[in-house]
C-alpha cells in the first residue's frame, strides 16, 4: 500500500502553543474546539476502519495538550503523532501533496544518496527534515509509532532556501530516473521559501517559518 507524503507551512511558535496549552487567547480557544472536533472524526474513522492504537485519538489530543504523552499502549504513538498532525494543520496552510511512495523511507534514502554523489552537503539531504519527527521546541518526548506511520517532520524555511539552491545545482547531475523527483521536491521547497524570504517585514513573517511533513497511509 503507497504512502502519501503532504506538506504545508506553519510557524513553531503557533504550534507549541498549545503543547501544551496556556493562557490561551479567545481565538487559539476557538482553534483548540475544532481541534478536538477534529480529533474525534479521525477516532471515528479509525474506528469504522477496525484500527485500535489502544489511545484514542482525542485523548492523545487532550494529553498533548496538557503538556505530556504517557501512555504505555504500544501503539500509543500513532496516536499522538495523529493527534499532534491536527495541530500542525489547525495552525498551518491548507497542506498540498508532494506524491505518493511505496516505501517513503526507501525513496528518501535512495534520494539522498544520488543528492549526496552530485555535491549536496548533509545537512542539506531530505531525509532528515521529512522524517524529523516533531519540533524540537515540544518541551517533552513524544513517541515515535511503531510501524513509522503517521509520520512527521519539520524543517525551517531558512534552511530550505539553502537547500533548494544546492538541489538545482546538481539536478543535470542527479540520475536520470531520479531528476523529475528532485524538480518536484525543489517545487515544494521553493514555493514556500520564495515567499519566507519575499515577505520579511510583512505582518505574517516569523523567523520560526517551516514546512511541516506528513506521511500517512
Amino acid at each position: 500500500m503507497s504512502k502519501v507524503v503532504n506538506y504545508s507551512m506553519a510557524n513553531v511558535g503557533e504550534v507549541v502553543r498549545f503543547l501544551p496549552a496556556r493562557d490561551l487567547t479567545a481565538d487559539e480557544v476557538r482553534r483548540l474546539g475544532t481541534m478536538r472536533e477534529s480529533a474525534r472524526a479521525r477516532q471515528d474513522d479509525l474506528d469504522a476502519q477496525g484500527v485500535d492504537w489502544g489511545l484514542p485519538v482525542q485523548d492523545a489530543l487532550e494529553e498533548l495538550i496538557d503538556g505530556r504523552a504517557d501512555s504505555a499502549a504500544d501503539y500509543a504513538g500513532s496516536a499522538y503523532y495523529a493527534a499532534l498532525q491536527i495541530v500542525i494543520d489547525h495552525n498551518a496552510s491548507d497542506p498540498s501533496t508532494l506524491a505518493s511512495y511505496r516505501s517513503p523511507v526507501t525513496y528518501f534514502s535512495a534520494l539522498d544518496d544520488a543528492l549526496s554523489a552530485a555535491g549536496v552537503p548533509a545537512d542539506l539531504l531530505p531525509y532528515q527534515y521529512v522524517f524529523s519527527g516533531p519540533p524540537s521546541e515540544i518541551g517533552f518526548r513524544i513517541p515515535r509509532p511503531l510501524e513509522g506511520s503517521p509520520e512527521i517532520g519539520c524543517w525551517p524555511l531558512a534552511k530550505a532556501v539553502p537547500a533548494v539552491e544546492a538541489y538545482r545545482a546538481v539536478l543535470d547531475r542527479v540520475d536520470a530516473d531520479l531528476r523529475y523527483d528532485v524538480e518536484e521536491l525543489t517545487k515544494a521547497l521553493d514555493g514556500w521559501a520564495s515567499e519566507w524570504v519575499d515577505g520579511q517585514g510583512a505582518w505574517w513573517w516569523a523567523e520560526d517559518g517551516s514546512i511541516f511533513f506528513s506521511t500517512t497511509g
